[in-house]
């Protein structure tokens, strides 16, 4: 019986310590790329949230949407980044503002509007260069998941922006330079963060950026290595009051504050380096004023969104 129990007793104390080593395990976060990888993402979109105008009068908000969107890598580079395409081929969006109502559906170049409940032809315009949606984006994503060179399929989409916000760099509009994941693997429990200030909008516009990423756990399913990250961030954007002239009336436009925060819990797929589902709960309020002649409103928007990807 002795016997019997001090080897029970040296089983526990071996599956103890291998878990222990599994707790203690250096996970490789990285993406991971090869020429012709097609990965699809379903992402689903619902929130509520409310406007208040200048004159005190709030309107409830209403969103609820769903997308797919394709990557395709081109090609990958000599440090391990992807020349990726992203392209959207359907989409589907309903709003809600007070008693009105709009949706929108798009599926391979064809977009449908309705409002309050009819349909109308929708606004002459030709998607065939929508970004996005007639055609792709194509970018940079290193393995860490730093995104640049951004190239838009229409110059002329690029040169409207870079009119309407001067200064705009569109390889900011990840967030932080630095990417999602640190260059070296990471241990279970431990936590890496990111600050920085970026104007993807512009010199006038910067944007405050901080970010705190969690290994919660990593687990084999299937001989896939799965890892559970957790994320806060959070982006502040103060938009010093800028005058413009649009048909000979000025007006100046300015946003005191705005914020957003974002609250994530991820799963990793650390074998093919790729994403397998997010959930993102995302709060957003901001404040804008604009002066028109000598006359100045102001107005406000509060919302709350759930966004969820999965990986097909």
């Amino acid at each position: 019986m002795r016997s019997r129990a001090i080897l029970c007793a040296v089983l526990l104390g071996l599956v103890l310590c291998q878990g222990a080593a599994a707790a203690n395990e250096a996970v490789e976060l990285a993406f991971k790329f090869a020429p012709g990888d097609v990965v699809k993402h379903e992402v689903s979109v619902s929130g509520a949230g409310h406007l208040r105008s200048s004159q005190g009068q709030m309107s409830a908000i209403g969103v609820r949407g769903a997308f797919s969107i394709v990557y395709t890598t081109r090609e990958v580079l000599a440090d391990g980044s992807g020349r990726v395409e992203a392209r959207i081929p359907k989409a589907s969006l309903d709003v809600n503002v007070g008693e009105e109502s709009t949706r929108l559906l798009y599926e391979n170049g064809r977009l449908r509007w309705f409002a309050n409940g009819q349909e109308h032809a929708p606004p002459e315009a030709d998607l065939s260069q929508l970004p996005l949606m007639g055609t792709p984006v194509v970018f940079t994503i290193s393995p860490t998941g730093r995104l640049s060179d951004i190239a838009l399929a229409d110059p002329r989409v690029l040169g409207a922006l870079q009119q309407a916000v001067p200064g705009i760099n569109l390889g900011q509009f990840r967030g932080t330079s630095d990417g999602l994941f640190p260059e070296g693997p990471v241990g279970v429990g431990e936590t890496w963060r990111q600050s920085a200030v970026v104007t993807p909008l512009g010199p006038l516009m910067p944007i405050t950026v901080s970010t705190s990423h969690t290994l919660d756990s990593y687990s084999e399913e299937g001989g896939i290595g799965v890892a559970k990250i957790s994320g806060y961030s959070e982006a502040r954007l103060q938009w010093r009051p800028t005058t413009v002239s649009p048909g000979g009336t000025e007006v100046t436009v300015g946003i005191p504050e705005l914020r957003q925060t974002v609250t994530s819990t991820e799963f990793f797929n650390t074998s093919e380096g790729r994403l397998l589902r997010g959930d993102y709960e995302v709060a957003f309020t901001t404040r804008v004023s604009v002066q028109v002649g000598g006359e100045e409103r102001e107005g406000e928007a509060e919302a709350r969104f759930h966004i969820f990807v999965q990986a097909r």
